[in-house]
């Protein structure tokens, strides 16, 4: 049975793209193997804390927690980095803001990515620990960031990508939509065009990865 677990991370809860897109890929993962499971963690509506020193090496095990809110803390950090193992396919719904991803995306991101846990170093480098999976980021922008004179300011997909990597997560495509906030192509195109691009990148995503 396959495991899903889906990320939002836009603080926008009633107009987002990022959450429109990013449902509208998990029902068509659910379409194409009925029996998967979601896991749905909505850090718009419920963000993480940010992580804090005294949690950070209550976590590492360098001292022992003090308090409720500490052991509550690293307790919800150990499962969501339990989650991220366990699942089979990853969907995060990632809309740019100021050039970078939501402080909340950030900040799950600071709390799963987490040396000898998700991670290690060795004498090569660094070496992910989480399984390889199917990852999709639905990167949504209210301007227009891929082409080459502002390729620079996207501080968002390259960060994901890379972050993904360095915990062994590879296996990234990215579901894009551009200009949502901009006349052209503007939201409504904007969605349109996403949309239209699932069914062929499912296919390719999981027709390779059973071969």
């Amino acid at each position: 049975m396959m495991r899903i677990l889906h990320i939002d991370s836009s603080p926008m809860l009633q107009v987002s793209s990022s959450r429109k897109l990013s449902q509208a890929l998990i029902d068509a993962i659910c379409q194409r193997y009925p029996d998967a499971t979601v896991i749905a963690r909505d850090l718009g509506r419920n963000p993480p804390p940010h992580l804090r020193e005294e949690t950070f090496l209550a976590l590492t095990g360098k001292i022992e927690a003090s308090n409720e809110q500490t052991r509550k803390e690293v307790s919800d950090i150990y499962s969501a980095i339990r989650e991220l193992n366990d699942c089979d396919a990853l969907v995060i719904g990632a809309p740019m803001i100021n050039h970078s991803v939501s402080s909340a995306l950030k900040t799950w991101i600071d709390q799963v990515c987490q040396a000898r846990m998700t991670f290690r170093f060795t004498p090569e480098g660094a070496q992910g620990l989480v399984k390889n999976k199917p990852t999709f980021i639905v990167s949504t922008r209210g301007g227009v960031y891929s082409s080459e004179e502002s390729r620079a300011m996207d501080h968002q997909e390259s960060y994901l990508i890379s972050t993904l990597k360095l915990m062994g997560i590879e296996d990234v495509h990215v579901l894009p939509a551009e200009g949502v906030d901009k006349t052209h192509p503007g939201r409504e195109q904007a969605e349109k065009g996403a949309l239209a691009q699932i069914p062929d990148l499912l296919s390719y995503v999981f027709n390779k990865s059973i071969r």
